[in-house]
């Protein structure tokens, strides 16, 4: 009756996750659909109001009355606006308007002097403009004003003892910052005082590149440029200028990317730099139509200002000119390159060209620059703000926009995913047209791609040769989207057992196709569309006689009229917008080359299900009502989603397939017999409602993944599965009809099971010594297999909701194991030993747990990593347990903060791995933090760390969270500093949906409130800081509810604190040692220490004094020992 009504209470919760699950689906479907949203501020995008021309950052009153001054008045005749100090209105704070001035300046001209580096006010300034170059592509140009530019680079000379007395008086992290933006700034072309003659032909020089910068900028503007400013500042780093080395930079990306206009903005800027400049445009095109000896004598021409140069080889170069070239620094583009010949014709060998020379290539295709470029850049899409912009600039007269376009503008927008040339098409084509015209437009777009766009984006195509284009067709219309892995493409694709592998790169090279870090293949929509069109173009026959169908009108009429042909080999059909599309039993009959199926709907799931689990009454999308005769032989990729029947034809021939899915499909059972399925990878049943049972799978010898998820009938798992030596994945998760999982043969490639929500599931033998992720989570087990203690390359074991009831001590064996999760295990009552690779344990809601274990010495917990310990609500555990888990908790937050010390300056937002996290019931801050108050706010003190050449501080917090009655998801908490509380850091933690039954020690390390508190200092130049802290929760209905801290602590932490813990962490151990031998066991523990001499030693030197242990001499406290 008990186990009854255990069932009973583990399927109610099964339903309320799945339900939990297909809320925060919505919510994230929601959230993605709304996910390509802009700043609805007013679409006028108002950039960073510029207020200078230029800003001048300088040092000293030499400076100023001397170069400065000259400066100044050239600025003034020349109509530049420039800021330098003396310009600051009365009453502003000087470092805030100085930051302010230097992101309101279109350029910073930096003067380094001998002075410069010894005011920090300098320095500060220019941490800031290189914050700005990177951040937004601010345009910097230093002066080399009486110094050698490499002592300002690497701080040498008498730069070096100016900063070896900033190392005194200042932080490390402040003076390494200021080291970095020190060798940024001066890495970048400038001016040396030295290359002239006296300061007045130095400041007409730099007038003069100032009025060709701020020409340039105002071009760019008036040109209608977005978001340019940060390629070119990228490029610019990638040229080197101050090498005297030829380089070769390539500008890579997809047709219609700007990659032309970038290399087009970056030759005028820096053209003037160089003896002789050559742009050459469009070689692909010029060299089809004049040949490419034409443009080498062109490009050559060109460069020595000679028109009547004579160049008749393709190889090499004729003596005089290669001299003359070779004694000239000169700045080369050569756009739009699609051969590695054209290449090696026009600019051969490096030594053809001077010292200093650079030569930028725009390609398409990756592979012209192997092996040639030293550097190549990818050029990315333009993000959703700079696409409006750029679209509004087009498309409107000056800035007339009008509210009313809004929407219609995203839409355009959004189609067009950021591609510069798409954008501009697009806004030409509807600039001036009525509303009307543009939801038409609009409309015909999903049909027909734009030819402009079309032709310019079909010279990839054309470039490849006939398999790879076969390859890149198949790709648009079939496996884009499909979120399949390249290892699955190169085998489905395969041509009689070669591999297409070369052609997968190729595409890539050529940016047609997209492969991600995860191995994914995908393909950009233009690029799909444009495939699209190529195959309307060559075939205006009927659909049916066509290779590939993917328009589901098409398809529909095909179907409906059983007009296949042998010739299709592909066919991807979304049917969400059909119904009653009933199907000849030969349907598939002519289509004997048809090698990937694929029908699908985009409807939700759960509408094709009525309340009973059965399929709603409407739902007759595609039906077979005299039954399916066959497939064809060839297929390879077969899925069918609400598959009709109850299996397949008997006459099946699965041999060649690859992958077959069958989700949601009311099948009885798959086939009769055993099928030869040599080449099956990926077998999916997800939502199998009416499977019992799985048939013989013994020849699917090279199946990898088995899915069969929510078949709620599914009673067994045939044995042949546990034969499949190449099976990693085994996902049953929710057959709630499966009471055992039994096998006596041990799997040998099995990584990954699933059985979550199997919640008649009672009895598991299955395990795999190559097994790293077993869920088991709301299944009746009680305890895990007598052999899991072989499966050491577990990495997560999933727990939750289940009746387990012990954990094996060969649990601590585990050296890869890194996360458990025992969530809501009400029948757990102690938890043993961890490995020490064990990082996040989560325990909420175990009310029976009352005693977890940790290693017996401080030296072994000091070998773990922990970052997320939760005991939400185990109040049941014993005090030894709570003062165990304290400790555990202070060794691996000191130990945390440590690792993280030198990392301060990195850019954790990039980081995932920035915070350790221990929460346990208690209502005390823990002794061992330094500031411990019942307020929201402490005072710390950081003297120490303020004082010269001292490291940065880590910080640990502890919030003690009261008793919370309501249900919610998250806490968020704010931190701020003394009054200014609108400048902040915020951070969520996730806590138990249910109430929050007793008082909670919150304890924490985040590299974000280190690295926020660490700047505040920074600031603030105070020798106490003022913390404070503000903590709201978000309820069930997503408001925000204040939460009254019952104690608040803070502990700065530094290395020396750390390395100090350490040592009293050792001394511990020693303590203890010597305690179990005045107990009498000395047998083993005095073998702990390094010889026999220094045991007895240690025996007599220690006493035990006033409740502790104490050494009668200092000898001792750093003897080392190990066990």
């Amino acid at each position: 009756m008990a186990s009854s009504k255990a069932f009973q209470i583990k399927l109610v919760v099964f339903v309320a996750v799945l339900l939990i699950s297909k809320f925060k689906g919505m919510e994230e479907n929601m959230i993605s659909e709304n996910s390509y949203s802009y700043k609805d501020k007013t679409l006028a995008f108002p950039a960073p109001q510029i207020k200078y021309d230029v800003f001048v950052s300088f040092r000293g009153a030499d400076i100023r009355e001397g170069l400065l001054s000259h400066l100044i008045k050239a600025f003034y005749q020349k109509q530049i606006f420039a800021f330098v100090d003396e310009k600051l209105e009365r009453g502003d704070d000087i470092s805030e308007a100085l930051l302010g001035a230097i992101e309101k300046s279109l350029i910073s001209l930096v003067i380094f002097s001998q002075d410069y580096v010894s005011s920090r006010w300098c320095l500060e300034e220019l941490v800031k403009i290189v914050e700005c170059r990177e951040k937004d592509g601010h345009t910097v140009i230093p002066v080399f004003y009486k110094v050698d530019p490499s002592d300002v680079r690497y701080q040498k000379d008498t730069f070096a003892n100016v900063f070896v007395e900033h190392e005194k008086r200042y932080r490390k992290i402040k003076v390494q910052n200021w080291r970095t933006a020190l060798k940024s700034s001066a890495d970048l072309s400038g001016f040396h005082s030295t290359n002239f003659r006296n300061d007045a032909q130095l400041v007409d020089q730099i007038v003069d590149i100032i009025s060709s910068r701020l020409n340039d900028m105002h071009q760019v503007k008036s040109k209608g440029l977005v978001g340019i400013h940060k390629p070119i500042a990228q490029l610019e780093s990638l040229m080197l200028k101050e090498s005297e080395d030829v380089r070769v930079i390539g500008i890579w990306g997809l047709g219609g990317i700007g990659k032309t206009t970038i290399g087009e903005e970056v030759y005028n800027r820096m053209c003037p730099e160089y003896e002789s400049c050559c742009f050459l445009a469009n070689v692909r095109e010029e060299s089809e139509r004049h040949g490419i000896l034409s443009l080498k004598k062109q490009l050559f021409s060109t460069l020595l200002n000679e028109e009547n140069l004579r160049i008749e080889l393709t190889k090499g170069l004729p003596d005089y000119v290669e001299k003359r070239l070779g004694r000239m620094k000169v700045l080369i583009v050569l756009d739009d390159l699609n051969d590695s010949d054209q290449l090696e014709t026009l600019i051969g060998a490096h030594d053809w060209f001077g010292s200093g020379s650079r030569i930028i290539i725009t390609t398409r295709d990756k592979q012209v620059l192997v092996g040639e470029a030293e550097d190549i850049y990818q050029v990315e899409a333009l993000d959703c703000d700079e696409s409006l912009e750029l679209f509004i600039l087009n498309a409107f007269k000056q800035n007339q926009f009008e509210m009313e376009y809004c929407e219609l503008s995203r839409r355009v927008v959004k189609y067009a995913k950021g591609i510069p040339l798409v954008v501009k098409v697009l806004a030409q084509l509807l600039r001036g047209k009525q509303k009307d015209i543009w939801e038409s437009q609009l409309e015909k777009l999903k049909r027909m791609p734009n030819k402009k766009v079309h032709d310019i984006l079909r010279l990839s195509y054309d470039d490849l040769d006939r398999q790879e284009q076969q390859i890149f067709l198949d790709i648009a219309c079939f496996f884009n989207g499909l979120k399949l892995k390249l290892e699955y493409i190169n085998v489905l694709l395969k041509d009689h057992d070669y591999s297409v592998a070369a052609e997968m790169e190729r595409l890539k090279d050529k940016a047609l196709i997209i492969i991600s870090d995860q191995n994914i293949v995908s393909m950009h929509d233009i690029i799909q569309e444009m495939a699209w069109e190529i195959i309307h173009d060559g075939s205006a026959e009927y659909p049916g006689n066509q290779l590939r169908l993917w328009d589901s009108h098409d398809i529909y009429q095909v179907l409906k009229t059983n007009r296949g042909s042998e010739a299709i080999r592909s066919i991807s059909f979304n049917f969400s917008a059909v119904k009653d599309l009933q199907l000849s039993q030969e349907i598939f009959a002519k289509m004997s080359k048809l090698r990937f199926l694929n029908f699908y709907s985009n409807i939700s799931q759960e509408a094709f299900y009525s309340s009973d689990g059965l399929p709603s009454s409407w739902n007759k999308a595609l039906y077979l009502p005299q039954g399916l005769d066959s497939f064809s032989n060839e297929l390879r990729y077969l899925s069918w989603m609400h598959y009709p029947l109850d299996s397949l034809p008997t006459n099946f021939s699965a041999e060649n397939l690859v992958i077959l899915d069958l989700s949601f499909n009311l099948m009885e059972k798959l086939w009769c017999g055993v099928k030869n399925l040599e080449n099956l990878k990926i077998l999916r049943l997800y939502n199998s409602l009416r499977l019992t049972m799985l048939p013989n799978l013994s020849k699917a010898r090279n199946l990898e993944i088995l899915v069969i998820r929510k078949s709620y009938s599914l009673l067994c798992v045939h044995a042949s599965v546990f034969g499949l030596n190449k099976l990693e994945i085994l996902d049953l998760g929710g057959c709630i009809s499966l009471r055992q999982l039994r096998s006596h043969i041990h799997l040998s490639s099995l990584c990954y099971l699933s059985l979550a929500g199997c919640v008649r599931l009672q009895d598991l033998s299955v395990t795999s010594e190559n097994m790293e992720e077993l869920n088991l989570e709301l299944t009746g087990i009680q305890q895990l297999p007598a052999s899991f203690g072989r499966q050491r390359k577990l990495e997560t074991l999933r727990l939750g909701l289940s009746d387990i009831q012990s954990l094996p001590e060969a649990i601590k064996n585990l050296t890869r194991f890194k996360y458990l999760s025992i969530r809501y295990c009400w029948d757990l009552r102690a938890l043993p030993e961890l490995p020490p690779s064990v990082e996040y344990l989560d325990a909420t809601g175990c009310t029976s747990l009352k005693r977890v274990l940790f290693p017996s010495s401080a030296a072994l917990q000091l070998k773990e990593n922990r970052k997320s310990i939760l005991f939400w609500n185990c109040l049941k555990l014993d005090q030894h347990s709570l003062d165990a888990i304290g400790l555990n908790a202070e060794i691996n937050l000191m130990k945390f903060a440590y690792q993280h010390l030198s990392a301060l300056t990195h850019d954790y937002h990039k980081d995932n791995d920035n915070e350790a996290i221990y929460v346990y019931p208690g209502s005390d801050v823990p002794k061992w933090l330094v500031y411990r108050t019942s307020h929201d706010y402490v005072n710390v003190d950081i003297s120490s760390s303020a004082a010269p050449h001292s490291p940065p501080l880590g910080f640990i917090f502890c919030f003690v969270i009261p008793r919370i009655v309501s249900d919610g998801f998250a806490f968020r908490f704010t931190i701020s500093v003394g009054e200014d509380e609108g400048n902040n850091v915020k951070f969520y933690m996730e806590r138990p949906l249910e109430k929050i039954v007793s008082d909670h020690v919150y304890l924490v390390y985040d590299h974000r409130l280190t690295h926020f508190l660490n700047s505040r200092s920074n600031v603030e130049d105070q020798q106490r800081l003022k913390i404070k802290v503000a903590v709201v929760t978000q309820t069930g209905k997503s408001d925000y509810v204040p939460v009254k801290l019952k104690g608040f602590g803070v502990s700065p932490i530094k290395a020396s604190e750390y390395r100090n813990f350490f040592r009293k962490m050792e001394l511990v151990d020693r303590k203890r040692k010597v305690e179990a031998l005045h107990s009498g066991n000395t047998s083993l523990e005095r073998f702990c220490f390094q010889d026999q001499k220094t045991y007895l030693d240690f025996i007599q030197e220690i006493n035990y004094v006033d409740g502790c242990w104490k050494f009668k001499h200092h000898q001792f406290t750093n003897y080392s020992y190990s066990c």
